[in-house]
Protein backbone atom coordinates (compact mmCIF):
# COMPACT_ATOMS: atom_id res chain seq x y z
CA UNK A 1 0.00 0.00 0.00
CA UNK A 2 2.60 2.43 -0.18
CA UNK A 3 2.51 3.39 -3.45
CA UNK A 4 -1.63 3.40 -3.20
CA UNK A 5 -2.25 7.01 -2.41
CA UNK A 6 -0.59 8.74 -5.64
CA UNK A 7 -2.81 6.13 -7.39
CA UNK A 8 -5.71 7.48 -5.44
CA UNK A 9 -5.15 11.16 -5.62
CA UNK A 10 -4.59 10.61 -9.55
CA UNK A 11 -7.98 8.71 -9.67
CA UNK A 12 -9.89 11.39 -7.79
CA UNK A 13 -8.12 14.89 -10.19
CA UNK A 14 -9.20 12.85 -13.05
CA UNK A 15 -12.00 12.00 -11.89
CA UNK A 16 -13.39 15.43 -11.50
CA UNK A 17 -11.27 16.62 -14.59
CA UNK A 18 -14.39 14.43 -16.24
CA UNK A 19 -16.79 15.80 -14.02
CA UNK A 20 -15.58 18.90 -15.87
CA UNK A 21 -15.31 17.95 -19.56
CA UNK A 22 -18.67 16.47 -19.25
CA UNK A 23 -20.97 19.09 -17.72
CA UNK A 24 -22.08 19.96 -21.45
CA UNK A 25 -23.66 16.60 -21.94
CA UNK A 26 -26.30 17.42 -19.24
CA UNK A 27 -27.97 19.59 -21.27
CA UNK A 28 -31.20 18.55 -23.40
CA UNK A 29 -30.75 17.82 -27.16
CA UNK A 30 -33.08 19.12 -29.71
CA UNK A 31 -35.94 16.93 -31.18
CA UNK A 32 -35.29 15.80 -34.66
CA UNK A 33 -35.85 12.83 -36.75
CA UNK A 34 -33.98 10.71 -39.34
CA UNK A 35 -33.61 11.69 -42.94
CA UNK A 36 -30.96 13.27 -45.04
CA UNK A 37 -29.82 16.78 -44.78
CA UNK A 38 -28.24 19.28 -47.34
CA UNK A 39 -28.73 22.52 -48.52
CA UNK A 40 -30.24 23.78 -51.86
CA UNK A 41 -26.50 24.69 -53.46
CA UNK A 42 -25.40 22.31 -55.77
CA UNK A 43 -21.89 22.43 -54.57
CA UNK A 44 -22.89 22.63 -51.06
CA UNK A 45 -24.69 19.52 -51.43
CA UNK A 46 -22.15 18.33 -53.22
CA UNK A 47 -19.46 18.86 -50.73
CA UNK A 48 -21.27 16.88 -48.17
CA UNK A 49 -21.15 14.21 -50.20
CA UNK A 50 -17.97 14.35 -50.69
CA UNK A 51 -17.06 14.49 -46.98
CA UNK A 52 -19.26 11.87 -46.08
CA UNK A 53 -17.69 9.42 -48.51
CA UNK A 54 -14.32 10.57 -47.83
CA UNK A 55 -15.33 9.62 -44.16
CA UNK A 56 -16.55 6.32 -44.93
CA UNK A 57 -13.94 5.65 -46.76
CA UNK A 58 -11.52 6.53 -44.25
CA UNK A 59 -13.65 3.68 -41.94
CA UNK A 60 -13.30 0.79 -44.02
CA UNK A 61 -9.81 1.34 -44.28
CA UNK A 62 -8.90 1.47 -40.89
CA UNK A 63 -10.96 -1.61 -40.57
CA UNK A 64 -9.46 -3.22 -43.60
CA UNK A 65 -5.45 -2.54 -42.14
CA UNK A 66 -6.73 -3.86 -38.48
CA UNK A 67 -7.60 -7.47 -39.53
CA UNK A 68 -5.13 -10.20 -41.14
CA UNK A 69 -7.96 -12.00 -42.16
CA UNK A 70 -7.35 -12.18 -45.90
CA UNK A 71 -11.24 -12.51 -46.55
CA UNK A 72 -12.60 -9.91 -44.34
CA UNK A 73 -9.64 -7.76 -46.52
CA UNK A 74 -11.14 -8.29 -49.33
CA UNK A 75 -14.87 -7.81 -48.05
CA UNK A 76 -13.65 -3.99 -46.89
CA UNK A 77 -11.85 -3.46 -50.00
CA UNK A 78 -14.88 -3.96 -52.04
CA UNK A 79 -17.09 -1.69 -49.81
CA UNK A 80 -14.12 0.90 -50.76
CA UNK A 81 -14.22 -0.13 -54.44
CA UNK A 82 -18.16 0.89 -54.42
CA UNK A 83 -17.81 4.07 -52.32
CA UNK A 84 -14.79 5.26 -54.68
CA UNK A 85 -16.60 4.46 -57.29
CA UNK A 86 -19.47 6.75 -55.88
CA UNK A 87 -17.28 9.84 -55.32
CA UNK A 88 -16.33 9.97 -59.01
CA UNK A 89 -20.13 9.92 -59.78
CA UNK A 90 -20.98 12.65 -57.19
CA UNK A 91 -17.97 14.65 -58.51
CA UNK A 92 -19.50 15.39 -61.72
CA UNK A 93 -23.62 15.00 -60.81
CA UNK A 94 -25.50 18.32 -60.90
CA UNK A 95 -28.80 16.62 -59.30
CA UNK A 96 -29.35 17.62 -56.24
CA UNK A 97 -31.90 14.59 -55.36
CA UNK A 98 -28.93 12.71 -56.81
CA UNK A 99 -25.75 13.65 -54.63
CA UNK A 100 -28.33 13.27 -51.79
CA UNK A 101 -29.03 9.35 -52.55
CA UNK A 102 -25.77 8.91 -52.70
CA UNK A 103 -24.90 10.82 -49.75
CA UNK A 104 -27.51 8.24 -48.07
CA UNK A 105 -26.13 5.27 -49.84
CA UNK A 106 -22.48 6.11 -48.28
CA UNK A 107 -24.14 5.25 -45.13
CA UNK A 108 -25.86 2.23 -46.52
CA UNK A 109 -22.56 0.97 -48.15
CA UNK A 110 -20.44 1.09 -45.04
CA UNK A 111 -22.90 -0.71 -42.46
CA UNK A 112 -23.15 -3.67 -45.17
CA UNK A 113 -19.64 -3.86 -45.81
CA UNK A 114 -19.27 -3.63 -41.88
CA UNK A 115 -21.82 -6.48 -41.77
CA UNK A 116 -20.81 -8.86 -44.20
CA UNK A 117 -17.61 -8.36 -42.89
CA UNK A 118 -18.21 -9.40 -39.58
CA UNK A 119 -19.83 -12.44 -41.38
CA UNK A 120 -16.62 -13.82 -42.33
CA UNK A 121 -15.96 -17.03 -39.95
CA UNK A 122 -19.88 -18.24 -40.02
CA UNK A 123 -19.90 -22.09 -39.71
CA UNK A 124 -20.84 -23.82 -43.28
CA UNK A 125 -24.40 -24.19 -41.64
CA UNK A 126 -24.92 -21.00 -41.25
CA UNK A 127 -23.54 -19.90 -44.73
CA UNK A 128 -25.60 -22.44 -46.30
CA UNK A 129 -28.65 -21.41 -44.32
CA UNK A 130 -28.14 -17.71 -45.43
CA UNK A 131 -27.96 -18.12 -49.29
CA UNK A 132 -30.99 -19.98 -49.30
CA UNK A 133 -33.01 -17.68 -47.42
CA UNK A 134 -32.04 -14.54 -49.68
CA UNK A 135 -32.55 -17.49 -52.74
CA UNK A 136 -35.78 -18.57 -51.42
CA UNK A 137 -36.93 -14.54 -50.79
CA UNK A 138 -36.07 -13.74 -54.16
CA UNK A 139 -38.22 -16.58 -55.83
CA UNK A 140 -40.84 -16.06 -53.74
CA UNK A 141 -41.34 -12.50 -53.97
CA UNK A 142 -41.10 -13.05 -57.96
CA UNK A 143 -43.66 -15.68 -57.84
CA UNK A 144 -46.30 -13.12 -55.88
CA UNK A 145 -45.47 -10.79 -58.47
CA UNK A 146 -46.51 -12.88 -61.19
CA UNK A 147 -48.92 -14.80 -59.38
CA UNK A 148 -50.93 -11.69 -58.72
CA UNK A 149 -50.74 -10.35 -62.37
CA UNK A 150 -52.06 -14.19 -63.45
CA UNK A 151 -55.19 -13.47 -61.68
CA UNK A 152 -55.27 -9.81 -62.64
CA UNK A 153 -55.67 -10.31 -66.18
CA UNK A 154 -58.28 -12.55 -68.76
CA UNK A 155 -55.50 -12.10 -71.29
CA UNK A 156 -54.67 -15.81 -72.57
CA UNK A 157 -51.58 -14.86 -74.17
CA UNK A 158 -50.63 -13.04 -70.44
CA UNK A 159 -51.68 -16.39 -68.53
CA UNK A 160 -49.95 -18.33 -70.46
CA UNK A 161 -47.12 -16.42 -69.98
CA UNK A 162 -47.23 -15.75 -66.40
CA UNK A 163 -48.27 -19.58 -66.12
CA UNK A 164 -45.04 -20.52 -68.08
CA UNK A 165 -42.87 -17.80 -65.13
CA UNK A 166 -45.07 -19.57 -62.13
CA UNK A 167 -43.57 -22.86 -62.78
CA UNK A 168 -40.14 -22.01 -63.48
CA UNK A 169 -39.92 -20.68 -60.31
CA UNK A 170 -41.48 -23.12 -58.36
CA UNK A 171 -39.43 -25.64 -59.84
CA UNK A 172 -36.14 -23.31 -58.80
CA UNK A 173 -38.21 -22.80 -55.15
CA UNK A 174 -38.27 -26.97 -54.65
CA UNK A 175 -34.27 -27.20 -55.56
CA UNK A 176 -33.28 -24.09 -53.51
CA UNK A 177 -35.09 -26.06 -50.38
CA UNK A 178 -33.22 -29.27 -51.16
CA UNK A 179 -30.21 -28.11 -51.91
CA UNK A 180 -27.27 -27.49 -49.24
CA UNK A 181 -25.09 -25.83 -52.12
CA UNK A 182 -24.15 -22.39 -51.64
CA UNK A 183 -23.22 -21.61 -55.75
CA UNK A 184 -26.29 -23.37 -56.78
CA UNK A 185 -28.15 -21.21 -54.17
CA UNK A 186 -26.65 -18.57 -55.48
CA UNK A 187 -27.13 -19.41 -59.47
CA UNK A 188 -30.80 -20.53 -58.51
CA UNK A 189 -31.34 -16.58 -57.31
CA UNK A 190 -30.02 -15.36 -59.96
CA UNK A 191 -31.85 -17.90 -62.30
CA UNK A 192 -34.94 -16.09 -60.32
CA UNK A 193 -33.98 -12.89 -61.63
CA UNK A 194 -33.57 -13.72 -65.77
CA UNK A 195 -36.90 -15.80 -65.57
CA UNK A 196 -38.35 -12.29 -64.21
CA UNK A 197 -36.85 -10.41 -66.83
CA UNK A 198 -37.75 -12.98 -69.45
CA UNK A 199 -41.19 -12.96 -68.55
CA UNK A 200 -41.45 -8.80 -68.63
CA UNK A 201 -40.09 -9.01 -71.92
CA UNK A 202 -42.59 -11.54 -73.16
CA UNK A 203 -45.52 -9.16 -71.82
CA UNK A 204 -44.19 -6.39 -73.12
CA UNK A 205 -43.67 -8.38 -76.64
CA UNK A 206 -47.47 -9.67 -76.47
CA UNK A 207 -48.63 -6.11 -76.33
CA UNK A 208 -48.99 -5.60 -73.11
CA UNK A 209 -47.75 -4.11 -69.44
CA UNK A 210 -49.99 -6.20 -67.39
CA UNK A 211 -51.26 -4.90 -64.60
CA UNK A 212 -51.87 -1.90 -66.37
CA UNK A 213 -50.58 1.16 -64.81
CA UNK A 214 -52.45 4.57 -64.23
CA UNK A 215 -51.28 7.37 -65.61
CA UNK A 216 -50.79 9.85 -63.09
CA UNK A 217 -52.67 13.34 -63.03
CA UNK A 218 -50.83 16.32 -63.36
CA UNK A 219 -52.21 17.62 -59.65
CA UNK A 220 -51.06 14.10 -58.59
CA UNK A 221 -47.74 14.58 -59.84
CA UNK A 222 -47.59 17.87 -58.56
CA UNK A 223 -48.74 17.41 -55.21
CA UNK A 224 -46.15 14.43 -55.10
CA UNK A 225 -43.41 16.70 -56.07
CA UNK A 226 -44.38 19.54 -53.33
CA UNK A 227 -44.60 16.74 -50.32
CA UNK A 228 -40.91 15.24 -51.75
CA UNK A 229 -39.70 18.47 -51.41
CA UNK A 230 -41.38 19.49 -48.02
CA UNK A 231 -39.82 16.40 -46.84
CA UNK A 232 -36.59 17.45 -47.61
CA UNK A 233 -37.16 20.87 -46.35
CA UNK A 234 -38.53 19.60 -43.11
CA UNK A 235 -35.09 17.23 -43.17
CA UNK A 236 -32.80 19.99 -43.23
CA UNK A 237 -33.94 22.19 -40.77
CA UNK A 238 -34.06 19.39 -38.60
CA UNK A 239 -30.55 18.67 -39.00
CA UNK A 240 -29.21 22.41 -39.04
CA UNK A 241 -30.91 22.68 -35.61
CA UNK A 242 -29.36 19.20 -34.27
CA UNK A 243 -25.98 19.91 -35.43
CA UNK A 244 -26.09 23.51 -34.34
CA UNK A 245 -27.67 22.34 -30.83
CA UNK A 246 -24.60 20.08 -29.96
CA UNK A 247 -22.11 22.25 -31.26
CA UNK A 248 -23.31 24.32 -28.63
CA UNK A 249 -23.05 22.34 -25.99
CA UNK A 250 -20.04 21.16 -27.38
CA UNK A 251 -18.47 25.05 -27.46
CA UNK A 252 -16.06 25.90 -25.17
CA UNK A 253 -16.42 29.31 -25.87
CA UNK A 254 -19.48 31.00 -24.35
CA UNK A 255 -19.75 33.24 -27.27
CA UNK A 256 -19.93 30.69 -29.66
CA UNK A 257 -21.85 29.14 -28.19
CA UNK A 258 -24.12 31.50 -28.06
CA UNK A 259 -23.77 32.18 -31.74
CA UNK A 260 -24.66 28.52 -32.60
CA UNK A 261 -27.63 28.76 -30.18
CA UNK A 262 -29.07 31.72 -31.78
CA UNK A 263 -28.53 29.90 -35.50
CA UNK A 264 -30.26 26.69 -34.26
CA UNK A 265 -33.19 29.15 -32.82
CA UNK A 266 -33.42 30.99 -36.15
CA UNK A 267 -33.91 27.70 -38.33
CA UNK A 268 -36.55 26.45 -36.16
CA UNK A 269 -38.30 29.52 -36.56
CA UNK A 270 -38.39 28.24 -40.01
CA UNK A 271 -40.34 25.12 -39.53
CA UNK A 272 -43.82 26.59 -39.54
CA UNK A 273 -42.95 28.22 -42.64
CA UNK A 274 -41.85 24.93 -44.27
CA UNK A 275 -45.40 23.04 -43.52
CA UNK A 276 -47.21 25.94 -44.91
CA UNK A 277 -45.60 26.53 -47.98
CA UNK A 278 -47.62 25.95 -51.30
CA UNK A 279 -44.91 25.43 -53.93
CA UNK A 280 -41.84 24.15 -54.42
CA UNK A 281 -40.10 27.03 -55.21
CA UNK A 282 -41.34 28.76 -52.03
CA UNK A 283 -39.79 25.33 -50.12
CA UNK A 284 -36.09 25.92 -52.12
CA UNK A 285 -36.51 29.10 -50.92
CA UNK A 286 -36.41 27.96 -47.53
CA UNK A 287 -33.56 25.57 -47.68
CA UNK A 288 -31.49 28.49 -48.94
CA UNK A 289 -32.16 30.68 -46.01
CA UNK A 290 -31.35 27.40 -43.87
CA UNK A 291 -27.88 27.94 -45.49
CA UNK A 292 -27.82 31.12 -45.40
CA UNK A 293 -28.18 31.11 -41.46
CA UNK A 294 -25.79 28.31 -41.44
CA UNK A 295 -22.67 30.12 -43.59
CA UNK A 296 -23.29 33.20 -41.69
CA UNK A 297 -23.12 31.38 -38.72
CA UNK A 298 -20.22 30.17 -39.80
CA UNK A 299 -18.68 33.19 -40.69
CA UNK A 300 -19.49 34.53 -37.01
CA UNK A 301 -17.66 32.30 -35.69
CA UNK A 302 -14.55 32.54 -37.82
CA UNK A 303 -14.62 36.51 -37.24
CA UNK A 304 -15.02 35.67 -33.40
CA UNK A 305 -11.59 33.58 -33.90
CA UNK A 306 -9.93 35.91 -36.09
CA UNK A 307 -9.65 32.98 -38.70
CA UNK A 308 -10.89 30.44 -41.47
CA UNK A 309 -14.93 29.63 -41.34
CA UNK A 310 -15.05 26.91 -38.49
CA UNK A 311 -17.56 24.20 -39.36
CA UNK A 312 -20.21 23.55 -36.23
CA UNK A 313 -18.97 19.71 -36.68
CA UNK A 314 -15.31 20.30 -35.84
CA UNK A 315 -16.60 22.11 -32.43
CA UNK A 316 -18.03 18.50 -31.71
CA UNK A 317 -15.22 16.57 -32.81
CA UNK A 318 -12.78 18.33 -30.56
CA UNK A 319 -14.83 18.11 -27.97
CA UNK A 320 -15.41 14.36 -28.54
CA UNK A 321 -11.55 13.79 -29.02
CA UNK A 322 -10.67 15.65 -26.01
CA UNK A 323 -13.72 13.73 -24.18
CA UNK A 324 -12.10 10.08 -25.50
CA UNK A 325 -9.00 11.00 -24.57
CA UNK A 326 -9.44 11.97 -20.82
CA UNK A 327 -11.63 8.66 -21.03
CA UNK A 328 -8.88 6.67 -22.18
CA UNK A 329 -6.47 8.11 -19.78
CA UNK A 330 -9.33 7.50 -16.74
CA UNK A 331 -9.35 3.33 -17.95
CA UNK A 332 -5.59 3.27 -17.43
CA UNK A 333 -5.50 4.67 -14.08
CA UNK A 334 -8.24 2.38 -13.31
CA UNK A 335 -5.67 -0.49 -15.16
CA UNK A 336 -2.92 0.60 -12.93
CA UNK A 337 -5.05 0.37 -9.78
CA UNK A 338 -6.69 -2.59 -10.52
CA UNK A 339 -5.13 -5.08 -8.43
CA UNK A 340 -6.68 -3.24 -5.41
CA UNK A 341 -9.90 -4.26 -7.10
CA UNK A 342 -9.97 -6.08 -10.31
CA UNK A 343 -14.00 -6.29 -10.48
CA UNK A 344 -14.36 -2.71 -10.18
CA UNK A 345 -11.44 -2.09 -13.06
CA UNK A 346 -12.75 -4.22 -15.24
CA UNK A 347 -16.12 -2.82 -15.07
CA UNK A 348 -14.21 0.74 -15.87
CA UNK A 349 -12.60 -0.65 -18.99
CA UNK A 350 -16.09 -2.43 -20.12
CA UNK A 351 -17.84 0.64 -19.60
CA UNK A 352 -15.34 3.05 -20.67
CA UNK A 353 -15.16 0.77 -23.99
CA UNK A 354 -19.21 1.68 -24.91
CA UNK A 355 -18.13 5.13 -24.08
CA UNK A 356 -15.68 5.29 -26.74
CA UNK A 357 -18.09 3.64 -29.28
CA UNK A 358 -20.52 5.73 -28.45
CA UNK A 359 -18.31 8.80 -29.14
CA UNK A 360 -17.33 7.01 -32.75
CA UNK A 361 -20.95 6.81 -33.41
CA UNK A 362 -21.94 10.54 -32.67
CA UNK A 363 -19.06 11.40 -34.65
CA UNK A 364 -20.23 10.08 -38.01
CA UNK A 365 -23.48 11.31 -37.58
CA UNK A 366 -22.52 15.16 -36.37
CA UNK A 367 -21.22 14.92 -40.17
CA UNK A 368 -24.60 15.18 -41.54
CA UNK A 369 -26.97 15.34 -38.32
CA UNK A 370 -28.72 12.10 -39.32
CA UNK A 371 -29.68 10.68 -35.90
CA UNK A 372 -27.39 13.05 -34.24
CA UNK A 373 -29.48 12.94 -31.20
CA UNK A 374 -30.26 9.75 -30.51
CA UNK A 375 -26.55 9.04 -30.58
CA UNK A 376 -25.85 11.72 -28.44
CA UNK A 377 -28.08 10.43 -26.01
CA UNK A 378 -26.68 7.63 -25.98
CA UNK A 379 -23.40 9.34 -25.17
CA UNK A 380 -25.02 10.35 -21.88
CA UNK A 381 -25.41 7.27 -21.19
CA UNK A 382 -22.57 5.85 -21.56
CA UNK A 383 -20.79 8.79 -19.69
CA UNK A 384 -23.23 8.70 -16.80
CA UNK A 385 -22.88 4.40 -16.54
CA UNK A 386 -18.87 5.31 -16.79
CA UNK A 387 -19.22 7.96 -14.53
CA UNK A 388 -20.85 5.66 -11.98
CA UNK A 389 -18.21 2.53 -13.06
CA UNK A 390 -15.74 4.88 -11.75
CA UNK A 391 -17.00 6.01 -8.88
CA UNK A 392 -17.37 2.61 -7.39
CA UNK A 393 -13.71 1.77 -8.35
CA UNK A 394 -12.41 4.84 -6.54
CA UNK A 395 -14.39 3.84 -3.59
CA UNK A 396 -12.74 0.70 -3.74
CA UNK A 397 -9.24 1.90 -4.13
CA UNK A 398 -10.03 4.65 -1.25
CA UNK A 399 -12.01 2.26 1.06
CA UNK A 400 -14.93 4.48 1.77
CA UNK A 401 -17.50 7.14 0.24
CA UNK A 402 -17.03 11.08 -0.65
CA UNK A 403 -18.02 13.18 -3.16
CA UNK A 404 -16.23 14.23 -5.99
CA UNK A 405 -17.46 17.30 -8.07
CA UNK A 406 -21.00 16.75 -6.80
CA UNK A 407 -20.58 13.11 -7.28
CA UNK A 408 -21.71 10.94 -4.57
CA UNK A 409 -19.54 7.99 -4.06
CA UNK A 410 -20.98 5.20 -2.54
CA UNK A 411 -19.53 3.13 0.34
Amino acid sequence: MTHAMPRTRALLVLLMTLGLMLGSLAAPAAATSGGDGGGDDLESVRGQTLNTIDYKIGLLTNLRDGTDNPDRKSVYDGGIAALREMRGDAETSGDIEALRAMDASAHDIYHATKAAAEAVGQTDEERVAEARRAALDTINYKLGIFRDAKAGTSDPALVEIYSWAIAGLEELKAAAESTDDIDALHALKAKAHQIYDATKKKVAEAGSDDPPKTEKTKEEKAAEALAKARRSTLRLIEYKISIFTHAAEAAKNPHVSALYEDAAEAIAELVDDAQQAGTVGALRGIDAQVMEIYEATKQAVADDHGGSKWQPTETMVAHLASLETVVERLIGVAEATAEQSPDTAKAVAKAGSHTVKAIEAVGEAAETGRRLDARWADLRVSVHDFRIALAAHVTAVTGGPGCVNGWQLPG
